[in-house]
């Protein structure tokens, strides 16, 4: 089989994988928290958020071993704009998604102070093993809560499509799928980096778009999954908890590990503005889901995000992209 095939071949199986572990994932840990009488979204946040930033995880640490620590951190805040201006975009616009309270008045903010803090870190362009280590005592304090909320947050009683297997088998399931997930997701990037070597695109050119999507596509396949399932709540804590576990985790490791690291000035002038940017607007449609709500005066717990909001996000996703694109060429 010539290069052209087997990274087709690659490509193509590693799509049927994503899509088929994607689906089952989402249905398998959704069964689990129903069988723990705990909450949906406090899977979503942890089990499958922070399993999905596996592949960020995986590319800092590497970089940043390597010495490439400047790659580590333009992989995690290209994976929070992605997951915002691609992932929940893509989500709305395929289907209006409806918030729980819970992530507007605590999930939320804790993104936007996450957020502020590592700005306010990297504002020097600088990142210290000092800055780093506060990044990291950040998620250690997230991790915490997180376990601390469990005890507070049960089942859903709305009716979902659960499974109709063991606790002990959708503990299983869900794990097996996570793996299966990130394996087909590296397999698809591999088959499209190859791709892209075979049609003479550049290294840079490829690094920019096929690895930064690449390492979004376990978020964006969870999310889609689970708005098809009308389990919206995983869909918008995949991201939620994703997102912190990058400016906490992901960003912190070139500082640990490369004793220290100076940013490149693209960062501080494109992509530290537009990640905030993105997560101002996302706080802004929240916030006008809730006002319109009570204009209303409907008294649910969820709060529905519109298409336009949807649409906004992917127009300066696409906008910042574009701006990537022509600064290469």
């Amino acid at each position: 089989m010539n290069a052209f095939l087997l990274a087709l071949s690659a490509l193509t199986l590693g799509f049927v994988f994503l899509s088929f572990s994607a689906d089952r994932l989402i249905a398998s840990s959704a069964t689990f928290a129903k069988h723990c009488n705990i909450s949906i979204a406090f899977i979503g946040m942890t089990v499958v958020a922070f399993g999905t930033s596996a592949p960020e995880l995986l590319v800092s640490a590497t970089a940043a071993i390597n010495g490439a620590g400047e790659l580590s951190v333009g992989n995690g805040l290209g994976s929070n704009i992605i997951n915002i201006g691609l992932v929940i975009s893509v989500c709305i616009l395929f289907k209006p998604l409806f918030v729980h309270s819970r992530f507007i008045r605590r999930e939320y903010p804790i993104l936007a102070i996450t957020m502020m803090l590592s700005c306010l870190l990297m504002l020097n362009g600088k990142l210290a093993i000092v800055e780093g280590a506060i990044l990291l005592s950040g998620l250690l304090v997230y991790c915490l809560y997180l376990a601390y909320s469990v005890k507070h947050e049960h089942s859903e009683p709305e009716e979902l499509d659960f499974l109709n297997i063991s606790k002990a088998r959708a503990a299983l399931e869900s794990i097996i799928m996570l793996v299966i997930l990130l394996t087909s997701s590296k397999l698809m990037v591999w088959g499209a980096v190859e791709l892209a070597v075979i049609a003479g695109i550049s290294e840079l050119t490829i690094g920019l778009t096929v690895i930064a999507f690449g390492t979004s596509l376990p978020e964006l396949a969870a999310a889609l999954a689970a708005v098809k399932r009308g389990m919206h709540d995983i869909a918008f804590a995949t991201v939620i908890g994703s997102n912190i576990f990058n400016l906490l985790g992901v960003i912190a490791f070139p500082a640990l590990i490369d004793d220290g690291l100076t940013l490149p000035p693209q960062i501080l002038s494109r992509d530290l503005p537009v990640m905030a940017l993105l997560t101002a607007v996302l706080g802004g449609m929240l916030m006008f889901a809730v006002a319109k709500q009570r204009f209303t005066s409907n008294t649910t717990a969820s709060y529905q995000v519109s298409r336009v909001g949807g649409g906004l996000l992917l127009i300066i996703f696409i906008t910042y992209m574009w701006y990537i694109a022509s600064s290469i060429v």
